[in-house]
């Protein structure tokens, strides 16, 4: 069992120490706005996820003119999520009452 003097000379310690130091020095409460952060964040991804599921489905269309239906049901289902996803959200928060 080490004791306590044995505890502050290992190398880590001073190490964590200061750490602890500067993340107490530095905390500050965050008084930021939740609503207008996820608005930007969902039309942000919102902005990455239309062309990628565009390139999908003319891939699964390619495939399904190809002769394979699954990847063509896939893209399909998932695109109709994807574009769909605002609407989805508002229904269920209001069904839940928000």
């Amino acid at each position: 069992m080490r004791t306590v003097k044995q505890w502050f000379k290992a190398p880590g310690c001073k190490c964590f120490l200061m750490f602890v130091f500067f993340v107490f020095l530095m905390c500050q409460p965050a008084f930021a706005d939740l609503v207008s952060g996820m608005d930007e964040l969902q039309s942000k991804v919102k902005s990455i996820c239309q062309p990628l599921a565009i390139i999908f489905l003319i891939i699964a269309g390619w495939q399904k003119a190809m002769g394979n239906s699954q990847l063509f049901v896939a893209a399909l289902i998932g695109t109709v999520i994807m574009f769909a996803s605002p609407q989805i959200v508002d229904f269920v928060s209001a069904s839940f009452g928000r």
